[in-house]
């Protein structure tokens, strides 16, 4: 099946060709309505990819003409997102991440479902709370999107991850409908729920491209780099991204600069990293960056894209960095090779990946123009797959 492809019986909800009216100019007229978008830190984006994606969804939501609220956390937030036509945001006193997600979100569906008609779940944190939610929702749809199904995440054990399973059946399970970002995902959800699910991306074409001049500016004033002549991974800094593997092989492959941007200063990963390599000249640490023009020289400007997610489904960063097509050598799993359609590079181990850095192929890395995929990465595109969704018919 298509990296891109939705799954099963919800293959048209991303296709965008079925279930409403056609109007006389050929645009589809959809029943509108109030929807509430939840579990996430909320906006304006400080955190990761969820964030990303509840941004580019609501105004795009609103903009079709539906009521949409964002629930976010007030928690340590210096800036709030202001409301505009058809969107409204709402902040919780409380912390919107860790086991604090779980009160979180379900406080967030308590005060949304009664003045919804459709609840649209980032994550499973609540998932325990799924059956209450589905009996209280009544004929209002839930919609569930599971991320990269967290369980599987390395950090979590015994009964975190026992309660993280728990929350991810009982989730997918009460669901109206389910979510996935990845085919790879919705594989894991069918085989291991029996459940379908509609294959979703992220989106890239929010992403910023500069001008040369602009790239080369901003990289030898802001960062003391110039255009390709480093190697780049954006990305949290935790065990299954595979950062501190990457950073041994970089510096074994004699590999002139590797930047990392990531969360180096809230994780103990991160934090260790930090400390090991503060004398080293060749890797550069960025601390959290949302800054788009920054990330776009960082990305604009790399020699090549370096990508260790092993878990997770379709990751944000991978995505954001086809637009500008550079070299990616990405760690050998299905999620990946569903991302890139097969395309661009793959290491399955350290060593391995010391010797591709030695050998480079940078043509043959290079993903293909995005010509054939940009529908499957338009955020309007997904914003018209969200909405049908919360449109459908309840399931049996």
């Amino acid at each position: 099946m298509s990296a891109f492809t939705p799954n099963g019986a919800d293959r048209d909800a991303f296709d965008d060709r079925s279930g409403s009216r056609p109007m006389a100019d050929g645009a589809v007229q959809l029943p509108l309505l109030r929807i509430a978008l939840i579990g996430t830190d909320g906006l304006p984006v400080r955190y990761g990819g969820f964030e990303t994606c509840v941004a580019q969804l609501a105004p795009r939501l609103a903009a079709l003409g539906h009521q949409v609220e964002v629930f976010g956390s007030s928690h340590g937030r210096s800036a709030r997102s202001a409301d505009g036509p058809g969107l409204r945001h709402r902040y919780l006193p409380m912390r919107a991440n860790g086991a604090a997600s779980i009160p979180y979100d379900l406080l967030s569906f308590l005060l949304s479902y009664r003045h919804s008609d459709a609840i649209v779940v980032m994550g499973v944190s609540a998932g325990v709370f799924m059956p209450l939610m589905r009996w209280l929702a009544g004929q209002r749809r839930i919609v569930v999107n599971v991320d990269g199904l967290e369980a599987r995440r390395s950090k979590w054990k015994g009964l975190p991850r026992a309660f993280l399973r728990l929350s991810e059946r009982l989730a997918i399970r009460h669901a109206h409908q389910v979510v996935s970002d990845n085919q790879g995902i919705a594989d894991i959800v069918s085989s291991t729920y029996g459940r379908s699910s509609t294959v979703i991306p992220y989106g890239n074409d929010h992403v910023l491209q500069l001008e040369p001049a602009q790239v080369q500016s901003l990289l030898q004033h802001r960062f003391d780099l110039e255009p390709g002549s480093y190697l780049l991974t954006v990305a949290r800094i935790e065990p299954e991204n595979q950062i501190a593997e990457m950073m041994e092989a970089a510096l074994a492959a004699g590999s002139e600069r590797y930047v990392v941007v990531g969360n180096f200063s809230t994780t103990a990963l991160g934090q260790h990293l930090l400390q090991r390599y503060h004398n080293e000249p060749r890797i550069q640490c960025i601390d959290s960056l949302f800054e788009p023009q920054a990330l776009a020289a960082l990305r604009a400007g790399c020699r090549l894209y370096l990508h260790g997610h092993s878990v997770g489904g379709t990751n944000p960063s991978l995505i954001e960095m086809l637009p500008y097509g550079r070299p990616i050598l990405a760690f050998d799993c299905v999620f990946n090779r569903h991302t890139l359609g097969g395309r661009g590079g793959y290491f399955a181990s350290g060593s391995e990946l010391v010797e591709r850095l030695r050998k480079p192929d940078a043509l043959a890395w290079t993903p293909e123009t995005q010509e054939n995929w940009s529908a499957h990465y338009q955020w309007a595109c997904i914003a018209k797959a969200y909405a049908r969704l919360c449109q459908r018919q309840r399931s049996t």
